[in-house]
């Protein structure tokens, strides 16, 4: 495979021995995979590396899932390291919990991809997961991932986070939320939506949450006291959203609301398939909070 031009976008690297699970990772929290229909039968190598590039709120980032391979690892901390680590933002390490007899292994190219991490893109940002965490014993996962920040460490100059994660709960989604919101810090766009949006909460106090959620649910961008409340009912939202899209044909944006005993929530498209959700108490009215997210929506569009 010949190596495409870089042109400088920013990188998202997913690296680990072969069957770590990257690839996995990558189609569900990506592309919307369910997890449930992988199995051991339908796992495929990654041959030398997987490249996709990704639009987010008006800027491309590039996902690398490189093969695990010991082969492919060589190259690509040898001879192919300055095109790989180029430009990169954020290094995801991935160890899967049931291959302790490679931890070593691992560890090995675990420090030399860290160097040329240093070399190349010294201000990224390195996400090393204990992988599979759903098949070990809750009571061990503690110890298990405090030997792991132990043996994979990183230099002073790298930040590097520790995470159990598997890909059958929330945990997967939790790490790829931070690094979706670190590949579009840069972004003037992204810059431009956070103003936005706080000047928003800001002017209408009645509003107590505002989330810009990518189709696969990772949410952009959050604000407000009360964010953390408006995830599961987003994610149904999203879940059903192509139905809803098919059910109900309609040239205007697709939007609905939901009320709970205390809450209005308001779900609402907006361009590049992102979900603007807003959340408000229930002393504000209904048609106050649609009228709102309406105009919070109109001024976000024309910033994307």
């Amino acid at each position: 495979m010949g190596l495409p031009i870089n042109t400088n976008t920013a990188k998202l690297l997913l690296m680990g021995l072969y069957e770590s699970g990257k690839s996995t990772i990558r189609s569900v929290v990506f592309d919307g995979k369910d997890p449930k229909d992988f199995t051991e039968s339908s796992y495929k190598a990654t041959i030398n590396y997987h490249r996709d590039i990704r639009s987010l709120v008006g800027d491309e980032f590039v996902i690398f899932d490189l093969g695990g391979q010991e082969n492919y690892l060589r190259d690509f901390v040898g001879e192919k390291a300055e095109f790989i680590f180029s430009d990169v933002r954020a290094l995801v390490w991935v160890v899967d919990v049931n291959n302790i007899e490679n931890v070593s292994v691992s560890n090995f190219y675990f420090d030399l991809a860290l160097k040329n991490l240093v070399k190349f893109s010294p201000e990224a940002e390195v996400f090393c997961l204990l992988h599979k965490a759903d098949l070990v014993l809750s009571h061990l996962l503690g110890g298990i991932l405090e030997t792991l920040k132990e043996y994979f460490t990183a230099p002073e100059t790298i930040s590097c986070k520790y995470f159990a994660t598997s890909i059958f709960d929330k945990s997967i989604f939790a790490v790829f939320s931070e690094i979706t919101k670190l590949l579009i810090s840069k972004s003037s766009h992204a810059v431009s939506i956070e103003a936005a949006i706080k000047e928003f909460l800001s002017e209408n106090v009645e509003i107590s949450g505002v989330t810009i959620y990518t189709e696969e649910g990772l949410p952009a961008f959050e604000e407000g006291d009360m964010v953390d409340k408006i995830i599961v009912p987003a994610n149904l939202w999203l879940s059903n959203s192509e139905r809803l899209s098919k059910e109900f044909k309609t040239e205007k944006t697709l939007k609905s609301t939901v009320e709970t005993d205390e809450y209005i929530f308001v779900f609402q498209r907006i361009k590049e398939k992102l979900l603007l959700t807003g959340l408000a108490k229930k002393v504000a009215p209904t048609q106050f909070v649609l009228l709102k997210i309406d105009q919070l929506s109109d001024t976000i569009n024309k910033l994307l």
